[in-house]
Formats: structure tokens, C-alpha cells, sequence
């Protein structure tokens, strides 16, 4: 990184050798250096010198969409969400075919609990034939719809999901919550089923099937259920919630 200043020194001095010419490139080759940096630093744990890496990338080649959508998603696992809103927003001017970018844009809205705005990305991301993964959409779709309340549409948008990606086990847990809401519980059970078929060593699975058992009485699959979580979860806050609501049939 130190040596770019030396290079555009030099082609201010030696204009007339055609140095000028490859500064462009120059300029690119740095931002991909940052990137590269960025995403190495990230990877290890260290998210703010990873923004440091990525601010020198878009400052380099602010035309890149890509180093505007990383950007976008480090302020956005930083809690800085109006300014990944806003890099979000650059990302999608200078690229608007991009389903990746809209679906993130929508989670950050999600997280502001700006249940409309965030369904409005999701649509359009998952709506987009270039998409390869349509699924994580209609799933993040469900989640706005079933915290707006609306859970016939959470369950329509996870239907949709898995109907994309009939392994998605977080989507079957998503729809099992959804299916409980509406009072459907033999659906929710159903939903949960699947989902520990999918993910077996996911004790929130086992934790909120053993819950809704509880809830209907059905005590021995109750304490199956709950007696799994306290096995995956050993010591955590799961297990301790499992053998409080085990306490309860005992």
C-alpha cells in the first residue's frame, strides 16, 4: 500500500512515457490488493481493520460495485446501518441487476425492524432469474412477514423457499414458528420434524419442539425432545432452558 504514492509520483513525472495511460489499472490493482486484505482480515476476526482495507479499496475504484457491497455488508456486521444502507445504495446505482446486493440491503431493513422496505428487496432479489439462491430470499421474506404478523404470508414465502431448496432446515424451523402462530400445530410439528432431519445436531429445533409438545400435554415426547437439547447443548443457555421445562413434567 505504501508504494502506490511513489507510483503516481513517478507517472506525474514521466507523463510524456505513457505511464498515465495504465494509472486506471493502477488504481484497480490497488483496490483488489485492499479487497483481498479486507476479506483476509475479516476471515480472522478482525472486522475493523478489515473496513480500513475496504474504505482504501473504494476510495481506489469507486466505481466497483462489489468493493461497495462488501463495504456495504462490513458496516452492516458492525451495526453501522445507515451507512450500509447508503453503500448499499452506491452498490445498487451502479449495478441494479444485483439480486445479492438487494437481498442484503433487505436484511439490514430487517434488522431496523422496516418490515415493509426489507419485504420490497427480498421481492425483487428473489424474483431475479440470475439469482442462484432465491431460497434465502423468500426465507428472509418470511421472516419480515411473520414479525409484521402477517403468518400466512411467512408460511406462502417459506413454502417458497423450500420449495427451492427442499434441505433448508432453518426455513423448516422459520415455518414451524409461522405454523404455530396461526395454531396449525400439527403442521408445526411436522415442520420441526423436518427441520431435524435436515440439521439433527440443532438443539433450538429440539428446544421449541419440546416446548410446543409441552404446550399440548404430550409430556413423553416432550422429554425426548428436551432431554436432545440438553445433550447438544451440554452447559449452554439452551440446556438449562430444556431442564427448567423438564423440571415442569417431572
Amino acid at each position: 500500500m505504501k508504494f502506490y504514492p511513489l507510483i503516481f509520483l513517478i507517472c506525474i513525472h514521466f507523463a510524456w512515457t505513457g505511464c498515465t495511460q495504465n494509472e486506471p489499472q493502477v488504481q484497480k490493482d490497488k483496490a483488489r490488493a485492499e479487497q483481498d486484505l479486507g476479506a483476509a482480515s475479516i476471515k480472522k476476526g478482525d472486522i475493523r481493520t478489515g473496513l480500513e482495507h475496504y474504505l482504501e479499496a473504494v476510495e481506489a475504484d469507486p466505481e466497483n460495485p462489489d468493493i461497495h457491497h462488501y463495504l456495504a455488508l462490513v458496516y452492516r456486521d458492525l451495526g453501522e446501518y445507515q451507512l450500509s444502507i447508503e453503500e448499499f445504495q452506491k452498490t445498487l446505482a451502479l449495478k441494479p441487476d444485483f439480486p445479492e446486493a438487494q437481498n442484503n440491503l433487505g436484511t439490514v431493513y430487517l434488522l431496523l425492524k422496516q418490515w415493509d422496505k426489507a419485504i420490497e428487496q427480498f421481492q425483487k432479489a428473489a424474483s431475479n432469474l440470475t439469482y442462484k439462491t432465491p431460497d434465502i430470499a423468500y426465507n428472509n421474506m418470511g421472516l419480515a412477514y411473520f414479525y409484521k404478523g402477517m403468518y400466512r404470508k411467512a408460511i406462502e414465502s417459506y413454502q417458497k423457499a423450500i420449495k427451492q431448496y427442499p434441505r433448508y432446515a432453518a426455513c423448516y424451523g422459520n415455518l414451524a414458528l409461522a405454523y404455530q402462530a396461526i395454531g396449525d400445530y400439527g403442521a408445526a410439528v411436522t415442520a420441526y420434524d423436518k427441520a431435524i432431519k435436515y440439521d439433527p445436531d440443532n438443539p433450538d429445533f429440539y428446544l421449541n419442539l419440546g416446548s410446543l409438545y409441552l404446550s399440548l400435554k404430550r409430556n413423553k415426547e416432550a422429554e425426548i425432545a428436551l432431554n436432545q437439547v440438553v445433550k447438544l447443548d451440554k452447559t449452554g443457555a439452551k440446556a438449562e432452558e430444556a431442564k427448567r421445562l423438564l423440571q415442569s413434567i417431572r
